[in-house]
């Protein structure tokens, strides 16, 4: 879904991506935390182009991860569950949808943009318990 959009979205010449847009995809997934890299992405999943993520839009981005999770023989958990996830972490000003700047401002924009399109971003988002329970504490050390 997320690629789909990247070639709607992007400037493309005949289908194809000229360097310049490469360049520019590849630094805004390397640095997600960035507010300029969040404005990057935020602009490829606001599908309707309205400057807002609404359900309806995070579903999309969602039904994609959710059918390589299905794909991969994993159980995914339900959109209910992962929509109040999202709106618990970025807590935008409108409880409907979520803007550029409650994105930037929730401190969360990259996780959130990870669970969005990522397969693994979306897997260490759900695992993140399993993997901070294996980190000892101080004590033990």
């Amino acid at each position: 879904m997320f690629l789909d959009r990247v070639f709607q979205e992007c400037l493309t010449y005949e289908g194809e991506m000229d360097y310049k847009t490469y360049l520019d995809l590849v630094l805004a997934m390397e640095n997600k935390h960035e507010p300029q890299a969040i404005a990057y992405l935020f602009r490829i999943l606001d599908v309707g182009g309205q400057g807002k993520l609404t359900s309806l839009t995070l579903r999309y981005f969602y039904d994609g991860i959710e059918e390589k999770l299905r794909a991969s023989d994993n159980d995914p958990p339900s959109f209910d569950n992962i929509l109040n996830e999202i709106f618990d972490m970025v807590r935008p000003v409108n409880p409907h949808y979520i803007t550029l700047d409650d994105l930037i401002n929730c401190g969360k924009g990259d996780t959130v943009i990870n669970i969005l399109i990522d397969l693994q971003g979306f897997w260490a988002h759900e695992n993140r318990e399993a993997f901070t329970s294996e980190i000892p504490d101080e004590a033990e050390l």
